[in-house]
């Protein structure tokens, strides 16, 4: 059987405290195996350096898991304000194998050809089918790269997190739908965001309750600024 490392028991525990909270209902739960052809951190950081001539630096080697596939489709129950999410990630290695994801904006939000082809999708929606990813931006020798968030026809945005920040903040918000607004410049004030906006503040007044032990102060100050 295969060990765990505290990282991958980190992602089993988000896991847990959906499916064992009285106040969410789960609609589905990925959880494919390890993936046991991967090695360790520094095997896989060593092979994408040869294979992409992509150098990761050690933030990668620090959220490393070997994951197939993991997370959770969600939603409040009834007694609470409507909050839903979903998150899908997978081991950073087989995430740099795979092909630019398909995006729903057609054309560059900036003036750079390569951008949509050097994309790797890190974080998706394959069960609700919101049509929202996220994804790492992976030119040759890059180091730290870019975030991006692309949420189809409303266009995409690079965020204001490397890859360990949106890990660690994707297992404070569940994957609740729009918490990466929070890391754009978008304002959540206007009709078009009015949704994520609510479902944002109603998410930091009720997951405290529900999922104490992390640290939601950040993201309230995230949001008062995006509801400035």
């Amino acid at each position: 059987m295969t060990s765990l490392t505290p990282q991958e028991n980190l992602w089993l525990g988000v896991l847990a405290e959906l499916r064992n909270s009285p106040a969410i209902h789960v609609y589905n739960e990925y959880n494919d195996p390890i993936d046991d052809t991967l090695g360790d951190a520094s095997a896989a950081m060593s092979e994408i350096a040869e294979d992409y001539d992509i150098h990761l630096d050690a933030s990668f080697r620090e959220t490393y898991t070997r994951f197939g596939g993991i997370g959770s489709s969600w939603r409040t129950t009834e007694e609470y304000p409507f909050i839903s999410g979903e998150f899908h990630i997978a081991s950073v290695q087989l995430e740099i194998e795979q092909a630019p994801p398909e995006l729903g904006w057609r054309e560059s939000p900036i003036d750079d050809p390569h951008l949509m082809y050097q994309l790797r999708t890190i974080d998706g929606t394959p069960d609700s089918g919101v049509g929202t990813l996220a994804a790492v931006r992976v030119p040759p020798g890059v180091t730290n790269p870019e975030i991006w968030f692309d949420h189809g026809r409303r266009g995409a945005w690079k965020l204001d997190l490397d890859y360990r920040g949106y890990m660690e903040t994707l297992r404070v918000t569940k994957g609740t739908f729009g918490w990466q607004y929070l890391f754009t410049d978008v304002s959540l004030r206007g009709d078009d965001f009015e949704e994520t906006g609510r479902r944002l503040s109603d998410m930091l007044t009720v997951f405290p309750d529900l999922f104490p032990g992390y640290d939601y102060q950040p993201l309230r100050r995230r949001l008062a600024a995006r509801l400035g």
